[in-house]
């Protein structure tokens, strides 16, 4: 993995953007579009402090003494960031050139300028540890000397090769939005999806319960037909009766007539 990967990794994680937000107060999208518009020239920045003579020793130095911090654990990392020393190595990096490229930095990336300050503040340690640490592992696989042309090349190429990685890094954050709008679509979908379940079931409860009364009210209608016909036979045997006629004489005279 090359340099820019490395740092781009580093950098903007979900964790260090998680961290760097909390840290500066600027949302996750304001830290990506502020590192992506700003690493080309920090690298390019690094690069010159490696290269040039008269910076070259202080800027290792530098790099060895932000080695030792951890970075596994960005919110703790980001904690211990001193804000005013993220200033001074920024000063360090672009030099005389820092407030024209910290104004290009929040025209491009679309954040305020004090914002993009504050960002690059903080971001600028986590940077000088991930170079350090790399440092470190190619101190262990050859000499002092060898170790620091190997970091200064590397520096020196991400900074020449990479002449459009704030394209690439755009890219990268564009696709990113672009994920987490397809997930927020997704979420809407199965909450809409929800919505018109719920309603299928309240619709069916609704006929079901329809249903239910229509049968209940056939069924009083048939009870009250019933209790009406037998009213209407108590009625004819109680007029029968009324009339002095005994209907079981009748039935006798009947079976009587017809042997």
């Amino acid at each position: 993995m090359d340099l820019t990967s490395i740092l781009m990794s580093s950098l903007m994680n979900e964790s260090s953007l998680k961290s760097l937000s909390k840290k500066t107060g600027s949302s996750k999208d304001e830290v990506s579009s502020v590192l992506a518009a700003a690493l080309p020239a920090l690298i390019k920045g690094a690069g010159q402090q490696a290269e040039d003579e008269s910076t070259a020793e202080s800027f290792l130095n530098a790099l060895t003494k932000h080695a030792e911090n951890d970075t596994s654990d960005m919110d703790s990392f980001m904690d211990n960031v001193d804000m005013a020393d993220g200033a001074k190595i920024l000063a360090h990096l672009l030099g005389s050139s820092t407030e024209s490229t910290t104004k290009k930095i929040s025209k491009t990336s679309g954040a305020s300028s004090d914002s993009t300050a504050q960002i690059l503040s903080a971001a600028a340690p986590l940077l000088m540890s991930v170079l350090g640490q790399q440092n470190k592992k190619s101190t262990k696989k050859s000499t002092k000397k060898k170790a620091s042309d190997d970091l200064v090349g590397a520096l020196l190429s991400a900074a020449i090769e990479n002449v459009n990685v704030t394209d690439l890094l755009m890219g990268a954050l564009a696709e990113s939005l672009t994920d987490s709008a397809a997930e927020e679509e997704t979420t809407s979908k199965k909450s809409t999806s929800k919505k018109t379940t719920a309603k299928k079931t309240t619709t069916t409860k609704k006929k079901a319960a329809s249903t239910a009364k229509k049968t209940t009210t056939k069924k009083k209608a048939a009870s009250t037909a019933k209790k009406t016909t037998t009213k209407k036979k108590a009625a004819s045997k109680k007029k029968a009766a009324d009339d002095g006629i005994d209907v079981g004489d009748v039935a006798n005279l009947l079976t009587k007539l017809l042997k």
